[in-house]
């Protein structure tokens, strides 16, 4: 705690909202430990080593967090005009319950389906905790402050989850049967956090439940929708951010599926090494960067943050497709810890940069369009990627396509790229905007 207090300041925080942090702490102590279980890293390998899965069946746990990403909007109208915190419990609860399909799922075809839906479900109910939770910190933590203090939570959920894959991977290769042990302890473990939780409380929140009961009485009085397509049809500035986020997110999410293919079952690296290069090497940095990103989020507009940020992406693909060009772990390696330096800021960004754009009756409106288009994106592009790295045969009247290989991580880049240059135009014109309503501030005062 004192080196996190070093790294990211002492937030100027109310003793009721300090007490909420300390328990979100805990929750982000032990969650994890089952949610670490749910990433495409893991399950993945787990599906592909034991399971022996097709390629589309890894594309498809790859993407579930994304698929899940799409029931955002659901989950916002679960939730308006309600107490967020007791609706996050009971989503928590239930992903912990879809775990025990995992534990419980046998090694044959009925097995893979119960895996599937076990994670789909699971996800789509991490997707409500996540967009309602960015809420809880909209309202208790200062936007000056909020990227610091959050980040420390990030912090917690990374090395959590580190540290649960970290000693994970020698068991799995000393035993691998031991996986449905390591589900149910980390389903225990987790309640601890969630029954935390339960705990916080939320400041200013019965003020911001009557903005959203009147923002959706409003909008119905006049026939208006507050809905998904209203909200990017009203708010240019926020559809254009979202169209350069899409981009962002495809050239990553088509990357996820094809390493897992290439470095568990073409390269055939142990469990302990797959899991390390996939997954805990970029969460390890992810949690190192994440106090750097933190501070200059705090002090930036988000859309100059991702004309920093999206450089490192390109980057790290770069990287990447010179590893699998040579089949070499090790430079894999190096491109996912570069990967995971760019998560830390992509993390930071993606729960609070839509508070850049929204006005406060709409911060869960706004995030849940956000995250919908990240299921969207992610639904999509995990399959795309495998499909164009391995190909396809005797699909219908598609001619037979053999795929590009390890050339789809040099795609990403160049989507990358595309990304960057958008959110770069962006910011650009968002300061012209800002500078002339300045001039006209300043002439009207004159």
């Amino acid at each position: 705690m004192a080196l996190l207090r070093r790294i990211f300041g002492t937030p100027k925080l109310a003793p009721a909202e300090k007490r909420s942090l300390k328990r979100e702490q805990v929750n982000d102590l032990t969650v994890p430990v089952a949610l670490a279980m749910l990433e495409g890293g893991f399950i993945g390998v787990i599906a592909d080593k034991i399971y022996n899965v097709p390629a589309g069946v890894l594309a498809l746990l790859a993407s579930a967090a994304f698929i899940g990403n799409l029931s955002s909007y659901l989950w916002t109208r679960v939730s308006s005009a309600r107490a967020k915190v007791p609706v996050v419990v009971g989503l928590q609860v239930l992903t912990m319950a879809c775990l025990i399909l995992v534990v419980a799922a046998p090694v044959n075809g009925a097995g893979t389906i119960m895996v599937v839906v076990g994670v789909v479900a699971a996800r789509c109910l991490t997707a409500g905790t996540v967009t309602i939770r960015s809420v809880v910190w909209s309202l208790n933590y200062p936007r000056s402050i909020r990227a610091r203090t959050t980040g420390r939570l990030h912090v917690f959920t990374s090395l959590v989850m580190v540290a649960t894959t970290l000693v994970a991977g020698p068991i799995l290769d000393a035993n691998p049967w031991t996986f449905r042990w390591m589900y149910v302890a980390g389903i225990l473990i987790a309640l601890i956090g969630i029954l935390s939780f339960s705990r916080i409380e939320v400041s200013g929140e019965l003020r911001h439940r009557v903005y959203e009961r009147q923002s959706t009485s409003k909008s119905t009085t006049k026939g208006e929708s507050a809905g998904f397509f209203q909200i990017l049809k009203n708010d240019k500035k926020f559809a254009r951010y979202e169209l350069y986020q899409f981009l962002s997110g495809v050239s990553n999410m088509i990357l996820e599926a094809p390493l897992i293919y290439l470095v568990s079952r073409q390269l055939q690296a142990s469990y302990t090494v797959s899991i390390a290069v996939i997954m805990a090497i970029p969460f390890l940095m992810r949690t190192v960067s994440v106090p750097v990103w933190a501070r200059y989020f705090d002090v930036v507009h988000v859309t100059k943050f991702r004309t920093r940020l999206g450089l490192v992406w390109v980057l790290s693909h770069l990287v990447l497709w010179f590893g699998a060009m040579f089949s070499s772990v090790v430079v894999l390696g190096v491109a996912q810890a570069v990967s995971g330096f760019a998560r830390g800021g992509g993390t930071i960004a993606w729960q609070l940069g839509h508070n850049d754009f929204a006005p406060p009756e709409k911060l869960s409106a706004y995030m849940s369009v956000h995250v919908t288009l990240t299921g969207l994106r992610g639904a999509l592009s995990a399959f795309l990627g495998i499909a164009l790295y391995v190909g396809w045969s005797n699909i219908g009247w598609l001619p037979d396509f053999q795929g590009i290989g390890g050339h789809v991580f040099l795609l990403g880049a160049v989507i990358g790229t595309w990304s960057w240059l958008g959110f770069v135009f962006l910011y650009r014109d968002l300061r012209r905007l800002e500078a002339f309503r300045q001039r006209r501030v300043v002439r009207h005062g004159d």
